[in-house]
């Protein structure tokens, strides 16, 4: 018998209320209580408000539901307990009833049947009058209609399009983080040899950042398959000019970035660091070298950490076929954050990278993206990066330069619960696909 189904409202108005919903859900996933399932969009809508309130209050809301499983057995004033220590954890302070809040986690609903005490009701007893709630609720979960024991108002029909409170789903906020792709490269697979001029970097960059990138992912190293070696004081050269003038541009264009440094070579990645501002580190060859691994320690940088076979990629390094490769590729994180954590590393640094196209058939590949949920053993923030990736020639025979509209159909069907970081090249086409998705639900 499967346990019980909970849904969680997430409600955040006061400071970066993005990043509240974001740090909710990865409280949530690493609670022993709650297995993630699933998450809706992200929903605005203007604060509820009592008749008479301070002129602050009325901050606007950004609004979301987790559908979750428990993992153990346990009563509402169980589940609200827990979730009362995950509010602490974050930082909520106690405040008057409808004041802005940092963040706020009800139980809206759950399929154990009513529920009634002192300390909690399910389901909610003004679900029917919160359609900042009701909405995420019955997209992520519209089984959750025959468990209310009402009927539901006519303004939670898809077909009307005026919602109480000005609720909409976003077409702004969304659970992922963008990572746009800039490679400064002669092969890259997609696009090598596009951006090697000041002109054509910045035009990019512009572009990436104005259309939504949180952060700009940088490599001066292609590693497609048959990819040719870049030697290291070229690869630092190359490097050196691109930050260098990604900084300019950034000034100049009053442009806020974030900097990822796509290298996996233990002397640049020293050097570059010394002479330049990096906010991430991605290493495709997992942190298996012992000089990168006392970099990541010293620097404490977050990190991707991508699973590979062989950099660059080989086709007959592949998996198994008949290898689960969830049950692998847990195991391999599993053993991979032990080991980093002998070296001092902190596992609160560590994304988790499963390296599509990097030792995975196309079918491996597709399997895995269309079945995040399984990985729900991993605590971790999880990186998505699809972009342009062979696996979509299962269904296009288009060139991976114009692949886009391919990885912008695979986005759709994501679980966002999974896919803290998406790592693209069209970063507009990509919120298109995810603003669609949430429409489409």
């Amino acid at each position: 018998m499967r346990n019980p189904i909970v849904a969680l409202g997430l409600g955040s108005n006061l400071g970066n209320s993005i990043e509240n919903l974001r740090g909710a859900l990865a409280a949530l996933k690493k609670s022993d209580l709650f297995k993630v399932l699933d998450v809706a969009s992200i929903y605005e809508s203007d604060a509820l408000l009592p008749p008479v309130s301070q002129p602050t209050w009325n901050k606007k809301f950004l609004n979301s539901v987790v559908l979750t499983e428990l993992l153990r057995a346990a009563d509402p004033v169980d589940i609200l307990a827990e979730i009362k220590r995950i509010e602490l954890s974050l930082g909520r302070e106690a405040s008057e009833r409808w004041a802005p809040r940092l963040i706020d986690i009800d139980v809206l609903c759950w399929s154990g049947g009513l529920y009634k005490s002192e300390q909690i009701n399910i389901p909610h007893s003004s679900l029917l009058d919160r359609p900042f709630a009701l909405l995420p609720l019955l997209e992520v979960w519209p089984e959750a209609k025959f468990e209310l024991p009402w009927d539901l108002p006519l303004w939670a029909q898809s077909y009307v399009e005026k919602k109480p409170f000005n609720t909409f789903r976003s077409s702004d906020f969304f659970w992922p983080k963008m990572v746009g792709i800039l490679n400064i490269t002669q092969d890259s697979f997609s696009d090598g040899g596009q951006f090697l001029t000041a002109a054509s970097l910045t035009a990019q960059l512009e572009k990436l950042v104005k259309s939504g990138a949180d952060i700009i992912d940088i490599g001066a190293e292609s590693t497609r398959p048959g990819a040719k070696p870049v030697d290291s004081e070229t690869e630092l050269k190359n490097l050196h000019w691109a930050l260098s003038e990604v900084k300019r541009a950034s000034e100049e264009l009053n442009l806020n970035i974030k900097i990822s440094l796509d290298c996996r070579k233990p002397w640049v990645v020293e050097r570059v660091i010394e002479h330049h501002k990096i906010d991430y580190l991605n290493d495709v060859g997992g942190f298996s070298d012992i000089a990168m691994q006392q970099i990541l320690k010293s620097s404490r940088l977050p990190a991707f950490v991508m699973h590979s076979l062989v950099v660059p990629p080989q086709p007959d390094r592949m998996l198994p076929d008949d290898c689960d490769p969830f049950n692998f590729l847990s195991s391999w994180w599993n053993d991979k954050t032990a080991k980093l954590g002998e070296k001092g590393i902190s596992e609160d640094q560590l994304v988790f990278d499963m390296g599509i196209g990097f030792g995975k058939t196309r079918i491996q590949s597709m399997y895995l993206l269309q079945n995040l949920n399984q990985f729900s053993n991993i605590k971790n923030k999880i990186m998505i990066g699809h972009s342009r990736k062979s696996f979509q020639t299962l269904f296009s025979d288009r060139p991976a330069a114009e692949r886009d509209l391919e990885t912008a159909l695979v986005t759709q069907k994501l679980n966002l619960a999974y896919s803290q970081y998406l790592r693209v090249h069209d970063v507009q086409i990509q919120k298109i696909a995810l603003t669609t998705k949430a429409l489409m639900s």
